[in-house]
């Protein structure tokens, strides 16, 4: 796997749902180039993953595609409004359901056992805890170290970025679950 950063990504904007209408396409195609800036913002305000721009773009993309096939004559600029507000209200509604959930399993929750400790030591936790991760969740944690997306991983794997995510997610939530029951520390 070649090692890839964020100066690779080209976004493709696969995100404007086809209407059939080479025009109607390239209408979509434009207001979503217009609107990603303003999906990363969202993301990383009200979600604190950047990530999660690419699903909060999918939706409002579903949400525009619906909208411009009933109303073709919309103008570029009420489509981009559109998908921006579509943006802004999905980023909300994420984060009041993440408000309400543990906020435990994040991996800010691992840098707090770092603190304090030298490098080899850290490195000798990250591989313990790594061995205690299952095969799945360990080709993934090397797929993020290389800096894939969860869309490129869920690609390689044939599933839904989402479930990756889900799945990768639980893993180590319950990690951190067992050992903070057990009084484990991962070293």
């Amino acid at each position: 796997m070649p090692p890839k950063g964020h100066s690779w990504k080209d976004l493709t904007w696969s995100w404007a749902c086809s209407t059939g209408d080479p025009a109607s396409d390239q209408a979509l195609e434009s207001a979503a180039q217009a609107a990603w800036p303003y999906a990363l913002l969202c993301a990383w305000t009200f979600l604190n993953d950047q990530d999660a721009a690419y699903d909060l773009m999918d939706h409002a993309m579903q949400n525009a595609s619906a909208y411009f096939t009933r109303h073709r004559e919309v103008l570029s600029e009420t489509l981009t409004a559109r998908i921006k507000s579509v943006l802004r209200r999905r980023a909300r509604q994420l984060a009041v359901r993440q408000g309400r959930e543990l906020s435990y399993g994040s991996l800010q929750d691992l840098e707090g056992l770092y603190v304090g400790q030298s490098e080899v030591e850290q490195q000798a936790m990250a591989n313990e805890m790594f061995a205690r991760l299952s095969p799945f969740a360990q080709s993934v944690v090397r797929r993020r170290w290389l800096g894939y997306t969860w869309r490129e991983i869920a690609r390689q794997l044939n599933l839904d970025h989402t479930v990756v995510r889900r799945a990768y997610f639980r893993e180590l939530e319950s990690l951190l679950l067992s050992l903070s029951r057990s009084g484990d520390s991962p070293q």
